[in-house]
């Protein structure tokens, strides 16, 4: 857990943690210099369970640098990444771990709650696993052209992954979205229909921010270079390369004649995705084409 200014909710998650139906872990947490009430209730908590320990920064190194830290202090076979501000179901550990396997990445459903904690009737979408995309061809596109289903605070990865993986070096891909594109890339990712987080929804969150057109231009550019620095099987499938470099290309080009071309492309790879579920195809239709480099 990567925490920064978090009085308002911490207590909260970290009673949900405690409360796991599995107990064998530790809570590795980093606070980034918090100037609020945060280090105390942190120490509040390390003084009554000897599971969790805390480090504290001397200076703010921002959310990546901070987050990177924390995994690197993990000791455990396997990681699941908290929010400071979410709220874990129960089952949430005993779920991941049971459907983990031997892949790298796991990701389970969440739903969304309001700042209280009561829940809202809105879930993650439900990716390929019940909508037939089956290969890893599939997978990887929707990745690239549909961007992140997988909730970064909802994955338990392996060992192998945190070795393989950290730190996460490019600026603009979170490490839910880089984990999980280099997972399926592998075909080593699994994914859970069960809900294990409630996500909330409130208006200081870090990462709730739109990034600008200059930035989305260069997200998959960025992504491809971190992912061949560190993925070296990635780096030599060719499949992977293809179409890492027609949706750098079709996020780079803004042009409306260019992405209704695309549209073709888009509306086959939607439809594999939702299946009879003509809503979700055209959504996602009209977001290719209108809005992945707003």
């Amino acid at each position: 857990m990567a925490t920064y200014n978090g009085k308002t909710f911490i207590r909260e998650q970290l009673d949900s943690i405690l409360a796991q139906t599995e107990q064998d872990f530790e809570i590795v947490i980093c606070d980034d210099a918090s100037t609020d009430s945060t280090p105390q209730i942190l120490d509040e908590y390390a003084r009554k369970d000897s599971r969790i320990r805390v480090y504290r920064n001397e200076k703010n190194l921002g959310y990546r640098e901070n987050f990177n830290k924390a995994v690197s202090l993990c000791k455990g076979d396997f990681v699941a990444f908290s929010d400071q501000d979410d709220l874990w179901l129960p089952n949430h550990l005993e779920t991941l771990h049971k459907a983990i396997g031997n892949n790298l990445v796991c990701g389970g459903r969440t739903v969304r709650c309001r700042e209280d904690g009561s829940t809202l009737n809105e879930f993650s979408p439900t990716p390929y696993q019940s909508n037939g995309l089956t290969s890893q061809k599939d997978r990887f596109i929707y990745q690239c052209y549909a961007f992140n289903l997988y909730q970064g605070a909802s994955q338990l990865i392996s060992r192998e992954a945190v070795e393989r993986f950290f730190p996460i070096e490019n600026d603009e891909y979170a490490h839910d979205w880089s984990l999980a594109a280099n997972a399926i890339g592998e075909n080593r990712f699994v994914y859970t229909d069960t809900v294990v987080t409630k996500w909330r929804k409130h208006s200081s969150q870090v990462t709730h921010k739109r990034h600008s057109r200059e930035v989305r231009k260069n997200r998959l550019a960025q992504f491809a270079s971190y992912m061949w620095a560190h993925n070296d099987i990635l780096r030599k499938d060719p499949t992977i390369k293809e179409i890492l470099h027609k949706a750098i290309e079709f996020h780079t080009n803004s042009r409306i004649s260019y992405r209704i071309k695309n549209l073709c492309h888009a509306w086959r790879t939607s439809k594999t995705i939702y299946g009879r579920n003509f809503t979700g195809t055209l959504k996602t239709v009209l977001g290719y084409l209108f809005t992945a480099s707003l």
